[in-house]
């Protein structure tokens, strides 16, 4: 089986960091809402908290990121991790602060973690061999969406039965625990470049656009599906209750889509994987923006599922082969900047469009939109791929120096 291959002390380390640092991103924006649901009754300040914490890491990870080509990964990982958990204490302590001061806070939190995500799955390829990257990064996607399974019930059930305040107490200690197990790990090695890249590393990092593309494409579709769900359900008929256990069985089915997709190496390589899911994603969330029916709305619902967890993979796995070595850890930082920024502009645009169209309609534009770009991404001129050491790999025979999809 191909997971047996990543059974080593230095890989169970590594998930131990990825859980324990993903996890808190995953709780951070319900929770900043209970918290402000318990200290005033109202939402307004928890979500502005929210936005803040969600472009502050837009922000910071690229910024913070491009500091991880000169620095040593683990104190620069471990420096922004320790940073977030304090401040991640700070709002548990001081739930009542002025909300000028909640909003900084959650703002530092979001930018200080920012680079982790992106340093540490440009680590990975120094703890695996190439030949297992494929299942290490598959491994690390069902990782993330577990974390993002279980935290809104976290979240909720700590609210609920004790503080909105222990959420933040939790994220703190988990945070903390991944900035000390950073320095389990090995120090990145792959970080020298060679010589002749120095001069262009905006056109490197620029010539992945692409697949920066389809991160903002992917994410926009998945927020409006995520924000709408309930509303469509009214619009059905549906109780909006359904909306959690749909939505756990979204998440569910991209865990389960990862692990399958990391079993072997599939054909036709990453980047066609990418843009040929991402479009059996849209077709499948149109088909159920349309569906009157429950079971089938759940079920289209499982097959998107699936089919992000192929296109999170997939993604990864070209910017991997687009980038140098020494540029993942800033390109893969690019790429959660753009994730986020998908994300965002989602959100603020389904709460437009919810005020002023039906549900389904809604769920409708954002596929059209996420068609559009991934189309886009597709017109970029055929260029040899970049080996592990940054060098142009020789194109394949029978390439034509046509297009190259991504």
């Amino acid at each position: 089986m191909a997971y047996r291959a990543l059974v080593s002390s230095r890989m169970a380390t590594w998930s131990c960091v990825i859980t324990t640092t993903r996890l808190p991103v995953a709780m951070a924006p319900l929770a900043f809402v209970f918290l402000d649901r318990e200290v005033s009754g109202g939402y307004t300040r928890g979500a502005v908290m929210a936005a803040a914490y969600t472009a502050a890491e837009a922000v910071g990870a690229p910024l913070l990121g491009a500091r991880l080509r000169s620095r040593p990964f683990r104190r620069e990982i471990a420096v922004g991790l320790t940073v977030c958990a304090v401040v991640f204490g700070a709002l548990a302590l001081a739930p009542a602060a002025p909300a000028p001061v909640l909003v900084a806070l959650a703002a530092v939190a979001g930018a200080a973690g920012a680079a982790a995500p992106g340093a540490l799955r440009a680590m990975v390829a120094d703890l695996v061999p190439a030949r297992d990257l494929n299942s290490a990064l598959s491994w690390e996607s069902s990782l993330n969406m577990a974390g993002w399974a279980i935290a809104p019930a976290l979240v909720a059930t700590a609210a609920a039965h004790g503080s909105a305040t222990v959420p933040f107490f939790v994220a703190a200690a988990a945070t903390l625990t991944g900035a000390g197990c950073v320095f389990l790990l090995p120090e990145k090695t792959g970080r020298p470049e060679p010589a002749g890249l120095r001069g262009g590393v905006a056109g490197q990092l620029m010539s992945a656009w692409p697949i920066y593309l389809t991160s903002v494409a992917a994410m926009y579709l998945l927020a409006t599906v995520e924000l709408a769900l309930p509303a469509l359900l009214e619009q059905r008929g549906h109780p909006i209750a359904y909306s959690g256990p749909v939505l756990t069985g979204f998440a569910l089915a991209s865990i389960f889509g990862g692990l399958l997709y990391g079993l072997r190496a599939w054909p036709g390589g990453p980047e066609p994987h990418s843009t040929l899911f991402l479009y059996a994603m849209v077709a499948a969330t149109s088909a159920m923006a349309t569906a009157p029916a429950l079971g089938v709305m759940s079920a289209l619902l499982l097959v998107a599922g699936l089919c992000q967890a192929v296109v999170l993979i997939s993604r990864n796995l070209s910017l991997q082969r687009a980038l140098p070595t020494g540029l993942h850890p800033l390109g893969y930082s690019l790429q959660y900047a753009g994730s986020g920024m998908g994300y965002g502009i989602s959100a603020a645009a389904t709460g437009l469009l919810l005020a002023h169209t039906r549900p389904s309609i809604t769920v409708l534009i954002a596929a059209a939109v996420t068609l559009v770009l991934t189309t886009v991404a597709l017109i970029r001129p055929r260029r040899g791929a970049i080996t592990p050491g940054g060098t142009p790999a020789p194109a394949a025979p029978g390439d034509t120096p046509r297009r190259r999809t991504r």
